[in-house]
């Protein structure tokens, strides 16, 4: 037993004197006191910006902090904030401009005291937007753009926005009937832009505007002008028509229900050409431009037709005779050189395959100006 306690002497000697020789190789690393980590920043965020961003955040509440640094670049690029000399913690915001476009950047932020002792490092992640970006974002798509009543209302239907790549608003730049420049904006969550005094003879342009998540800055599209319009046919109907065949889908009603996919059907086996339709527009408008098509994917519309107006749908007025392709599905344009104020117009189908005739839609349509 005298044995065993022997060496439990030794080795607690041992033990201590090994202690004390560490203590003595890191003693001159040691600082009287301990070092004072100052407190980091609190609530830091970035916005991204164009070329630029902006860093947040709330000063830490140890009175011992005097500044703030922060560091992008791989700590190659720095910036130092000098803390107010106040008593409250506000939020201090700070800009760095002139960087080049990244889809990710570092950043982070170090306080420090008076004895120069850093707090732990705060790091930001966040793209910073440019060029590139800009330049490939997308101007939301019309859908169609319309005119209605006398004076002309338009009414723009747009297509869906690219909101996951940040879309926010368009912007719709006309000239008002007092010769006012004038922009209207729609927000993306919005599907509709009405414009009541646009003057006769112009049309607008527009542009879609951009503010990715968290962003300072707005990025705009290229603007684009609008070039074609449509008559509105809520007013519209049809007043006389020489014969339909049996069942709804057959109706002449169909060829002005905005669908090239339904039709008007002559009767078949009881009919022959010539096959007319008279449509009344509810008021007088401006026939400049007359878009017609077939009924979707069926060639038995007419070879050759001849349009007629008239204010009073007693006196008509012969607006030629002209070829119509019956092998597309794509819409046929028609120009009126004449452009008469009409109330009434009269379709007449003159030749085609059969005796019969279909057909499947009949709109009139400005080319780049509302009329005057």
């Amino acid at each position: 037993m005298k044995s065993i306690n022997h060496y439990i002497l030794a080795f607690c000697f041992l033990t201590i004197l090994s202690c004390e020789k560490m203590d003595s190789s890191y003693e001159e690393f040691i600082v009287a006191g301990g070092i004072n980590y100052p407190g980091k920043v609190i609530s830091a965020e970035a916005h991204p910006g164009k070329n630029r961003v902006e860093l947040t955040w709330i000063p830490s509440s140890d009175p011992n902090v005097e500044k703030t640094k922060v560091f992008w670049n791989n700590y190659q690029d720095s910036l130092l904030v000098e803390l107010p000399k106040s008593d409250t913690r506000d939020t201090l915001s700070l800009f760095i401009d002139n960087l080049p476009e990244n889809s990710s950047y570092s950043f982070v932020l170090k306080t420090y005291n008076a004895e120069g002792n850093e707090s732990v490092p705060v790091e930001l992640i966040t793209p910073v937007y440019g060029a590139s970006y800009e330049g490939n974002i997308k101007n939301r798509s019309i859908l169609n753009s319309f005119i209605q009543g006398s004076p002309e209302v338009v009414s723009i239907l747009w297509d869906e926005a690219n909101i996951t790549d940040g879309a926010y608003a368009v912007e719709v730049k006309y000239t008002d009937t007092l010769e006012v420049s004038k922009t209207e904006t729609l927000l993306v969550t919005k599907d509709t832009t009405t414009i009541k005094d646009m003057k006769g003879g112009t049309t607008f342009e527009y542009r879609t505007v951009y503010i990715p998540e968290s962003s300072i800055d707005s990025f705009y599209t290229s603007y684009t002008q609008n070039d074609t319009y449509y008559l509105s046919k809520s007013n519209w109907s049809v007043i006389d028509f020489s014969t339909q065949h049996p069942g709804d889908e057959n109706r002449v009603e169909n060829i002005i229900d905005g669908n090239s996919g339904t039709r008007w059907h002559t009767y078949a086996g009881g009919s022959s050409y010539p096959h007319y339709v008279t449509i009344d527009m509810g008021a007088e408008h401006t026939l400049s431009n007359f878009e017609i098509y077939r009924m979707t994917d069926d060639d038995r519309a007419a070879d050759t037709f001849r349009l007629w107006s008239s204010t009073d749908n007693l006196n008509w007025t012969d607006l030629g005779e002209f070829n119509f392709d019956r092998f597309t599905n794509e819409g046929q344009v028609f120009n009126i050189p004449s452009a008469p104020k009409a109330r009434y117009f009269k379709y007449e189908g003159l030749t085609g395959p059969e005796d019969y005739m279909v057909t499947g839609e009949i709109s009139i349509k400005y080319l780049n100006t509302i009329p005057e």
